[in-house]
């Protein structure tokens, strides 16, 4: 009976208001998102030593600073949504491409996905900096799309410019990479 009656007036869209208008979203989960990057940086690296005690300090500290800024709060309010449409895509992506892919061919299509799921990453972050504005000129906003497809078509014409790094592997393939046909150079 308890139960019941607890669960009529017990909604998680409730706690979830709540904890927005008590900044949860805004600034507990950043500063602990900020916090667990940092510490886990400077405690794999070892850069100041084993003491985890000052990377605690330094990763705190770091963290509460971060968040003095609005910025920050919005910056992780719009990557973050942007993160879960990304990973949803990339997921129905997967699930539909288990209708070509078998046993034998997984390895093959493996690629496909690391650089679909690099792309995807890419456009969040993009279109998170041009709505955060933070190269501050409308130059950045107008033409951000030209500058990634001048990246994309350096990344894809840079291996028929690039020479072989060994030269006994002269007959092998080339130039080393995966196109069938020798450099310019």
């Amino acid at each position: 009976m308890i139960t019941t009656a607890f669960l009529q007036f017990f909604s998680l869209y409730d706690l979830y208001a709540q904890w927005e208008t008590a900044g949860v979203f805004d600034f507990l989960l950043p500063i602990m998102l900020i916090f667990a990057v940092i510490f886990g940086i400077l405690t794999s690296t070892g850069v100041l030593g084993g003491n985890r005690g000052v990377n605690f300090v330094i990763a705190l500290s770091a963290a509460l600073m971060a968040m003095r800024l609005q910025i920050v709060s919005q910056f992780f309010s719009l990557l973050l949504p942007g993160l879960g449409i990304g990973v949803a895509i990339l997921v129905v992506i997967l699930i539909l491409s288990g209708l070509f892919i078998h046993e034998s061919n997984w390895r093959e299509w493996m690629p496909t996905f690391f650089w679909g799921g690099i792309i995807i990453g890419l456009i969040i972050v993009i279109s998170v900096i041009n709505s955060v504005a933070w190269f501050g000129s409308p130059w950045w906003q107008r033409n951000w799309v030209s500058i990634i497809w001048m990246v994309a078509l350096v990344a894809i014409l840079a291996p028929l410019f690039t020479g072989n790094k060994n030269p006994t592997d002269e007959g092998n393939r080339g130039n080393g990479s995966i196109l069938p046909f020798k450099s310019i150079r």
